[in-house]
């Protein structure tokens, strides 16, 4: 069940970036406690010691919602080999046309071949943190 949600290096990055939704799981003394609703605003002792602790699929549906990044993760065959990779769409910047969506997205992809779909999934959602704090620089 723990690797369904991110590392505490990465929910501290979140909540940095302004993530606040009600989460499953805590970070008490940055060991994860699962059980109740939490938000980060719900805690007013230091950050090290209590954070919320977001599942992949909250932060991916938050990027999505707040920022307009979506992202998917494929497994690619090349030539008998499989990995896994992924690719950031950034809806905010589509050109609107008779395109699909997705074609029509602003596409920043990763040239990185991930052994596990889980390594795909956590560097995708590191990627989509330094976007965002790229841009609130």
């Amino acid at each position: 069940m723990e690797k369904e949600f991110v590392p505490v290096e990465l929910a501290l990055r979140l909540k940095a970036l302004g993530f606040d939704e009600p989460c499953f799981g805590k970070f008490y003394y940055n060991q994860l406690e699962i059980g109740g609703n939490w938000r980060n605003n719900d805690f007013k002792e230091d950050a090290d010691v209590f954070i919320s602790a977001p599942t992949f699929s909250q932060v991916f549906r938050w990027f999505r919602e707040k920022y307009k990044l979506s992202c998917s993760i494929e497994l690619t065959d090349n030539s008998r080999h499989y990995y896994y990779d992924f690719t950031i769409y950034d809806s905010k910047n589509r050109d609107y046309n008779d395109e699909d969506c997705f074609d029509s997205c602003k596409r920043i992809y990763d040239d990185g071949k991930f052994g596990t779909y889980e390594e795909a999934e956590l560097e995708c959602l590191i990627k989509l943190i330094e976007i965002v704090e790229s841009k609130l620089k």
